[in-house]
């Protein structure tokens, strides 16, 4: 791990997110009208001892996702695909973090849609946190579910970053 990364804190857990990672999802934002919502999943470490997460990468859309300009659905198996593997290469220390994807909005807000989708995650992985992050126009949200509730932190996107 010797890239730039950007921190965030959640109650008793922090976030460590690859500069790397941050300027792919910069490519994915929906800045015209007829963009799709793009997806894919995160991929990082966790340390048990500081529960401390990093975001090293992350997939992209792929073919077999469907994607509108305000849904999507992940359907590409290589996402699984990618996951496995990295988790087989690194010995079992990449794992599976949570989802992103984009909102053709400034400040991306959650639908209805989205919080059951981040439930049904969490039910099938019970053993960490996990993040579900919304890349926007002008801001990059990441939500976390803590004490039966979703919180969030932003991080805006600068000027020079668009």
């Amino acid at each position: 791990m010797h890239d730039e990364y950007f921190h965030i804190s959640f109650h008793d857990l922090d976030l460590s997110i690859s500069k790397s990672v941050y300027d792919l999802w910069l490519k994915y934002r929906q800045i015209n009208h007829n963009n799709t919502e793009a997806c894919g999943v995160l991929i990082g470490t966790k340390d048990f001892d500081s529960n401390h997460y990093w975001i090293e990468s992350v997939t992209i859309p792929m073919s077999k996702d469907i994607r509108k300009e305000y849904s999507f659905t992940m359907k590409d198996p290589i996402h699984q695909q990618i996951v496995d593997k990295a988790y087989l290469d690194s010995d079992g220390t990449f794992i599976y973090l949570g989802t992103w994807h984009s909102h053709p909005q400034t400040i991306p807000i959650p639908s209805h849609i989205d919080y059951q989708d981040w439930q049904r995650c969490l039910k099938r992985n019970l053993d960490r946190s996990l993040f579900f992050i919304i890349i926007g126009l002008e801001q990059i949200k990441i939500f976390i579910y803590v004490n039966d509730k979703f919180i969030h932190q932003s991080l805006l996107i600068e000027n020079e970053d668009i």
